[in-house]
């Protein structure tokens, strides 16, 4: 099933590169892009092997005005085109705190052990994965089109647990403010599954502005081996509420990563979905 890994450990496609090879097309969909990788493809001699990157059916830029990326190797429909050109911020761990600044990405071709492994010719192979490769390593996540954002410290909150069984609950802890996620649903007897639900959600509850604000998260009908998971939670926007991080997938082969900002709500809500970025192994 779907691995429950912190985020700097989430690449969707994970596949092992080979050293770059010199005769490669030059790719065309990202500008930044300078080489491609060969990946995981059958065995041959890559000396006389030309690589052609597919920039057919590329996805188009998300219409949110906030975007979200992770590093990782990706289907090319999942990394839209250009996106490297958008001005990034990373949230990136170090010395034991977590720091907002500006990055940036490249955007490399590499070998899609899925999609490519039957798109080639003689002398040449088709590839059609996307890397995204932070400028700085082991960057969380990347975000654009936050207004306002800040650089520097993030204050981050703290919690115990990441997932949670129907009737469960977990809390998190920002500038001595407690907030509360509440896992709701019907639970199903299916052999061999350790997730096994059916009407699964998450409801979250808080002070808001002197009032007791609770509200659902995110909640889905039926689940295929998948729970959601809490990955992160900081005062990004500076607000003084903790922002959310959470995959809320809903399907074993499927990651969908959702960033929650507070200073998006509407009136009576502590948060806001505001960008998205799913991807699949298959």
């Amino acid at each position: 099933m779907r691995k429950l890994l912190l985020l700097a450990l989430l690449p969707f496609l994970s596949c092992k590169h080979a050293p770059e090879n010199p005769n490669v097309t030059p790719p065309t969909d990202h500008s930044v892009t300078e080489n491609a990788k060969a990946g995981t493809e059958p065995h041959e001699d890559s000396t006389y092997i030309t690589y052609l990157v597919d920039t057919t059916g590329l996805a188009q830029e998300p219409d949110t005005p906030i975007k979200l990326l992770l590093e990782g190797t990706f289907h090319k429909r999942e990394v839209w085109k250009g996106a490297e050109k958008n001005k990034w911020f990373g949230l990136f761990y170090e010395n034991k705190k977590y720091i907002l600044k500006p990055t940036s990405f490249q955007v490399i071709p590499t070998f899609d052990p899925v999609a490519d492994a039957t798109h080639s010719e003689k002398g040449k192979k088709v590839i059609s994965g996307r890397e995204i490769v932070g400028e700085t390593p082991n960057t969380l996540f990347f975000i654009s089109g936050l207004s306002g954002i800040k650089e520097g410290i993030v204050d981050t909150a703290s919690f115990n647990k990441v997932v949670l069984p129907v009737n469960k609950s977990l809390s998190y802890t920002l500038n001595k403010k407690e907030y509360t996620i509440q896992a709701f649903g019907d639970s199903v007897k299916l052999p061999s599954k350790e997730y096994a639900y059916q009407s699964y959600g998450w409801k979250v509850s808080g002070n808001k502005k002197g009032q007791r604000i609770e509200q659902t998260l995110a909640e889905d009908d039926f689940f295929e081996d998948s729970i959601y998971v809490l990955l992160w939670a900081g005062d990004l926007d500076r607000d003084g509420i903790p922002d959310l991080l959470l995959d809320l997938s809903n399907h074993y082969n499927i990651s969908r990563v959702a960033l929650f900002l507070s200073s998006e709500a509407e009136a009576g809500k502590l948060y806001k979905k505001v960008a998205v970025f799913e991807t699949s192994g298959s």
